[in-house]
């Protein structure tokens, strides 16, 4: 891998790439009048303003990786993502011409039950879904690559904003639109599990907004499928245990129990949890720390009210929530359908501005630091045994036992975040 320096060298790169055909290439030298002996970025910068190339694959050129810019029939333009499961890609389906999201799994990950499990599991769920607050799975296939053969499921991709980073860039939500997403969310869980699935999993990163903050849940891999299909559901018991599947600071506390001896409402609780954080910016024991003292929390302890928190908040909302919060399903809402309902009267529909470009950006920087963080870990501890992630052109890497747990640190949040500058703003959608 040689870095570009010069234009020439940056086109030569680009030449190898096929991302353009020398045709193309040809004619946006001519029309750009690059000189051979200019700086690479220029020529990168030139490319990317002409719209020849993505930011992302003009980063990828001056750092000298030419290849692994095609998955079969789709060419890769961007980063939409990345988690203990791989890397989340915005591709262009070369076929119909759409914009499709493309999750990644090695097929080095094989011996690695419970995540190849837990990645088919998600691709399969996915596809028994079609609802318009899911996002929608297409299909799963299995491809070769630059290192051998791995596995890929082709999503629709959607330029919206995650909860955890909606709340991170513009503080707490007012509660009429949390309550409008969450009426989004628990439509889409009813739809879910009147197919026969649990999501386990449900929290504000699993939750994508668009401008209108209609909401859409993601990431079905810990879903708990009919049992009539028990096989991968057994490779996930096995290898995590009965007690570790889902997030601890919206885990239901029966789930935290037993993540196998649940129903539906337990992805109500998790609901609950999530509309919590979206309209006070923090989850409900902030100053429990560890993953058992955050489930213990969430089997025994009941959380601050709403109100006295956010004060403006409806009485008539903290009911809501408090109800989806029971410690005992038989407690909760009988189904999403219910929650929809209940919570009709206080939804309102806000729209918001962000650079989802900025977006990208942020979820990259926060990619790279994750790969170095387990490249660092790898160096400390080459015995370590763990879950495989990969990417285009990086080799199989092993990063440690928090990625198995699907609980997140960062959507920990003790107080209430300021807006940060290039965060979204909002305004009424009747405006």
């Amino acid at each position: 891998m040689t870095v570009a320096k010069l234009a020439s060298e940056f086109l030569d790169n680009l030449e190898e790439s096929h991302l353009l055909t020398l045709d193309e290439i040809d004619a946006a030298i001519e029309r750009l009048d690059l000189p051979e002996d200019a700086p690479a970025d220029t020529a990168a910068k030139a490319f990317i303003k002409e719209g020849l190339l993505t930011r992302f694959q003009a980063v990828r050129l001056l750092e000298g990786r030419a290849r692994g810019f095609f998955i079969d029939h789709f060419r890769i333009e961007d980063i939409l993502g990345s988690g203990g499961m791989g890397w989340v890609y915005i591709a262009k389906d070369l076929q119909s011409g759409e914009k499709v999201a493309l999750k990644m799994l090695c097929a080095q990950s094989e011996q690695d039950a419970g995540l190849l499990a837990r990645f088919k599991l998600e691709a399969r769920a996915g596809m028994m879904l079609d609802h318009h607050a899911i996002v929608r799975t297409r299909s799963i296939a299995q491809t070769t690559g630059l290192y051998g053969e791995i596995y890929y499921t082709v999503m629709d991709f959607v330029p919206g904003l995650g909860l955890d980073e909606l709340v991170a860039m513009g503080g707490p939500v007012q509660w009429p639109v949390a309550c409008h997403i969450g009426r989004h969310v628990a439509a889409g869980l009813f739809h879910a599990h009147r197919k026969g699935l649990i999501h386990r999993d449900i929290k504000p990163a699993n939750v994508l907004v668009d401008e209108f903050c209609n909401a859409r849940t993601l990431d079905f891999g810990l879903s708990l499928v009919s049992r009539s299909d028990q096989g991968d559901e057994f490779s996930l018991a096995m290898i995590f245990g009965q007690d570790c599947l889902g997030t601890a600071d919206y885990i239901a506390p029966e789930q935290s129990i037993d993540s196998f001896a649940i129903d539906h409402r337990a992805d109500l609780y998790s609901l609950g949890a999530t509309l919590f954080f979206l309209m006070t910016g923090q989850v409900l024991f902030p100053d429990r720390k560890t993953r058992q003292e955050k489930i213990e929390a969430q089997q025994k302890l009941t959380p601050t009210l709403l109100r006295s928190i956010k004060p403006d908040i409806p009485v008539e909302v903290e009911v809501i929530v408090n109800r989806m919060l029971a410690k005992h399903p038989e407690d909760r809402f009988p189904n999403g359908k219910n929650v929809c309902e209940v919570l009709a009267p206080f939804a309102k529909p806000t729209r918001i501005h962000f650079d989802f470009q900025k977006v990208l950006d942020r979820r990259y920087a926060i990619a790279q630091q994750r790969q170095q963080m387990l490249d660092q870990k790898l160096q400390r501890a080459a015995q370590a045994t763990s879950l495989t992630m990969c990417s285009l052109d990086s080799r199989t890497t092993k990063p440690g036992q928090a990625m198995i747990d699907t609980s997140i640190r960062k959507d920990t949040q003790i107080a209430p975040p300021r807006p940060r500058e290039g965060g979204p703003t909002s305004e009424s959608q009747s405006d």
